[in-house]
């Protein structure tokens, strides 16, 4: 071979190579991770496209429990809000035979358009009476929930229990749709 078709020959082969390697840098490389982002996106987007074909489904059935939930919610005057709540956990206590030792209601507000009525109360019975006074309240037509729960023994035997308890009941400030 020739030198002069030798040097043509490497030319050709080393301006290749930086062809092949500057199309790799400049367009297959970006054109890939251009792809790689479209393909997560519209995933992304299919999902966000199934739940919210999700819940248009469910629209009616939302759209009825979020009218119950402000029908059923504590009353918008605060003092007979409390009254209901105080007298709903008194009723729950002579019906379940707990005895309360402390009982602490406070009003919790929130900026979305609501407040709670949180109740902290201390109570002592057998282990029926307070499992009985837990389902009281959880089954009670007020909007009432149960936010925590600790029963301690106050005896070796298990036969005298300490309930503590936080429950809340919800109050919208404004029906919003």
């Amino acid at each position: 071979m020739n030198p002069q078709n030798r040097e043509r020959l490497l030319l050709i082969v080393a301006l290749s190579a930086v062809g092949i390697l500057a199309a790799d840098k400049l367009v297959i490389g970006p054109l890939a991770s251009l792809w790689k982002e479209r393909s997560t996106r519209i995933t992304e987007l299919e999902q966000s496209i199934g739940r919210g074909t999700s819940l248009l489904d469910r629209e009616t059935t939302i759209t009825r429990r979020w009218d119950d939930m402000q029908r059923s919610a504590l009353s918008k005057n605060a003092s007979s809000a409390e009254e209901a709540v105080i007298k709903a956990a008194d009723d729950w206590g002579n019906e379940s035979g707990i005895t309360f030792t402390s009982f602490k209601p406070q009003w919790i507000a929130y900026d979305e358009g609501y407040q709670t009525y949180d109740c902290r109360a201390n109570a002592t019975g057998d282990l029926e009476s307070i499992a009985r006074f837990i389902f009281e309240l959880e089954t009670d037509t007020l909007p009432i929930r149960a936010e925590e729960i600790e029963v301690t023994s106050r005896d070796d035997s298990g036969d005298n229990l300490t309930l503590a308890l936080r429950f809340s009941g919800l109050q919208f400030k404004e029906t919003k749709r």
